[in-house]
């Protein structure tokens, strides 16, 4: 229980932590209750343990809760289809769902949720706390163990960060270092609830439902290839193959439960589309490696065979990274970045947020296919206001450069 914050000594390394271990269905039907019991002003700290090492979908093993100063150790794997209840019951809570650094939190809810049916695939209020430090200006990717030194004076130790989870029973260790990762979110919350602007909460509100609306649905292996690292140097035929060689790895890695890694490098894609190998031997010169030319070599092989002589994919658009391949677009992107930097410098928030190269691609791309982008868009529009950057190469009158050329799955459009 962490009681009064303000009283902890600077130099405090708990190493001893209270909680309730939930692993019948009785301590489930419990927990439920409690979280259907939950208002809008409360909150719940959360915290998963999984592995996914060699695996397509997390193996989930532990769920941490921290409700009302009580921390419900969930043994996921033990309850097996049992913990059903306790999703849904997550998912429709109206408290506040606290985290730190929850990208794989999140991925990993949403797709039990969607696995279950549930009608809501996350909370409604689901805070990142690590990304509300960027919106007080405090810091941008910086772990746990910074924050709740920085402003509660605890270190926590991590000497259990790459544990066995699955491994049953859990060690002491295992269940005091899960308990303490979501033992003190609340309070944290608080101090930085009293640190934001109204205005930057109100923006931190937006980027956190934009964040958790972007799990709705399942990764579409239609749409793998637009993702590949340099699928934007491919001409029209070889993105056209990146189509359904990305395609089919998706799905051998969905049917096999198997890593995308571990049945093609991801970045020996580009490569495979462009030069097409025709053994395993070439295989592994492109980047493959040994142990997958071994277990998926032939189905490589023959996915490529088929790339070949394929139809031309109907739905091919440009991938998210094409105009960050395109050299005579760099004063553009100076240009967006110079602007973003500068609109953002007052707003007290960390500049790194929207100063990434995924949104400067996204905006580029977007006005190309005529859509709006992500910097246009919701509290990104507002704080930053209307930005008109061209999408034709910004020169200098001593270059020779013309413009940028259009792909065919453009032309084609």
């Amino acid at each position: 229980m962490w009681g009064d914050m303000d009283a902890l000594d600077v130099n405090s390394f708990p190493d001893d932590v209270e909680y309730e271990y939930i692993d019948e269905a009785e301590g489930v039907t419990l927990l439920c209750t409690l979280l259907q019991e939950l208002g809008p002003e409360e909150c719940i700290g959360l915290d998963t343990e999984f592995m996914r090492v060699t695996c397509y979908y997390p193996q989930f093993a532990l769920m941490q809760l921290a409700i009302r100063q009580v921390n419900y150790l969930v043994d996921v794997w033990m309850l097996e289809g049992e913990v059903q209840p306790i999703i849904e019951a997550l998912c429709h809570t109206k408290a506040k769902v606290l985290a730190f650094a929850s990208s794989e939190d999140i991925e990993l809810l949403a797709h039990e949720a969607r696995r279950i049916n549930c009608d809501r695939t996350l909370p409604k209020h689901f805070y990142d706390l690590q990304l509300m430090l960027a919106f007080c200006g405090h810091s941008y990717g910086r772990g746990l163990n910074f924050a709740l030194q920085e402003f509660l004076g605890v270190n926590l130790a991590k000497a259990c960060t790459l544990s066995n989870w699955l491994a049953r029973p859990l060690s002491n260790d295992q269940l005091i270092y899960s308990a303490l990762d979501v033992e003190y979110l609340e309070p944290l919350y608080h101090k930085l609830e009293a640190l934001i602007t109204p205005t930057n909460m109100r923006y931190f509100c937006a980027e956190m439902d934009y964040i958790v609306h972007s799990y709705d649905v399942e990764p579409n292996p239609e749409e793998a290839y637009l993702s590949i690292p340099a699928a934007g140097m491919l001409n029209d035929k070889e993105l056209n193959t990146l189509y359904y060689l990305a395609r089919d790895r998706m799905i051998q890695a969905q049917l096999d439960n198997e890593a995308l890694n571990r049945v093609i490098t991801t970045k020996a894609m580009w490569k495979l589309a462009r030069y097409l190998p025709r053994s395993k031997r070439e295989l592994e010169h492109q980047g493959v490696k040994s142990g997958t030319v071994r277990v998926y070599g032939d189905k490589i092989l023959a996915w490529l065979n088929a790339a070949r002589v394929a139809p031309r994919y109907d739905g091919l658009t440009m991938p998210l990274d094409y105009y960050s391949h395109q050299c005579e677009m760099k004063e553009n992107f100076n240009q967006l970045r110079h602007t973003v930097g500068t609109r953002m410098a007052s707003s007290g928030i960390r500049s790194e947020i929207l100063l990434k190269k995924q949104l400067f691609n996204d905006y580029f791309r977007a006005k190309a296919l005529g859509e709006t982008p992500l910097l246009q868009q919701s509290w990104r529009l507002e704080l930053l206001g209307q930005i008109d950057v061209p999408l034709e190469p910004i020169v200098h009158e001593s270059s020779d450069l013309t413009g940028v050329t259009v792909p065919a799955y453009l032309q084609a459009q």
